[in-house]
């Protein structure tokens, strides 16, 4: 569904907010249309942050970190959610948290000692999330000024959902649009008034909304762990 699809949706359907009039306007609906697109906005958005169903390692400036000789931070695009693996040339680099790289994790040995203290170069990564940097462990050298650090990474849509681009489709899929829209109503009917009616409807899109979310977090979870079929080439 577009954006058009998306805000008739939820505007007709879940809200149901029309009018009997022949040639209606913005004074004749309850909610304006810019208003509807921010709650679509977040929902988006939100849906992306809880479920992390977008994966990306082939987006430049999002995935790229480009080397420069004795700089040991950059900064993330603002799209990324978390770094799930990092590669420079042919080595995988370990992605490592901020509580192990400083040594604050008791039950975790601190990653500085148990690093190759004579490799001069890179050999790890450390995403702090909450300033929006990667952290290099190791200080790269001038040969490594110019080579690329390759992320996979989750990250939320690269573009909002605007009233001019109404042709514009979500980069999730088309399954999981109106499990969206349920946070969309929430936010709408929530945001209105306080009347007891509404609000109890506001909390039935709320729930609706977080079981689609529980339910694709599990989808992603068996993927991943899903077991390999051998077929007689393997010979096992």
């Amino acid at each position: 569904m577009d954006l058009n699809g998306l805000l008739s949706e939820l505007r007709r359907n879940i809200l149901r907010d029309v009018s009997d009039a022949i040639s209606a306007d913005e004074a004749d609906f309850l909610w304006t249309d810019a208003s509807l697109v921010n709650y679509i906005n977040d929902a988006y958005f939100r849906f992306c942050h809880l479920t992390q169903y977008l994966q990306d390692a082939s987006t430049p400036e999002v995935t790229e970190i480009v080397l420069a000789e004795g700089v040991t931070e950059y900064t993330l695009n603002q799209a990324v959610i978390t770094v799930m693996t990092a590669e420079l040339g042919d080595l995988i680099l370990p992605v490592i948290s901020t509580d192990v790289y400083h040594g604050h994790r008791p039950d975790i040995a601190s990653f500085e000692k148990v690093r190759k203290e004579t490799y001069p170069g890179v050999h790890a990564v450390v995403p702090d999330y909450d300033i929006g940097k990667l952290v290099i462990v190791g200080r790269p050298t001038a040969e490594d000024t110019g080579k690329v650090i390759k992320l996979r990474v989750t990250r939320y849509p690269l573009k909002e959902l605007t009233l001019d681009e109404g042709t514009a489709i979500p980069e999730i899929p088309s399954r999981f649009h109106l499990d969206m829209l349920e946070w969309a109503a929430f936010r709408t009917l929530r945001n209105h008034d306080n009347d007891g009616e509404n609000m109890a409807k506001a909390s039935a899109h709320s729930t609706r909304f977080e079981r689609a979310v529980e339910e694709v977090k599990q989808e992603l979870k068996m993927r991943k762990f899903a077991r390999i079929e051998y077929d007689t080439s393997w010979r096992w």
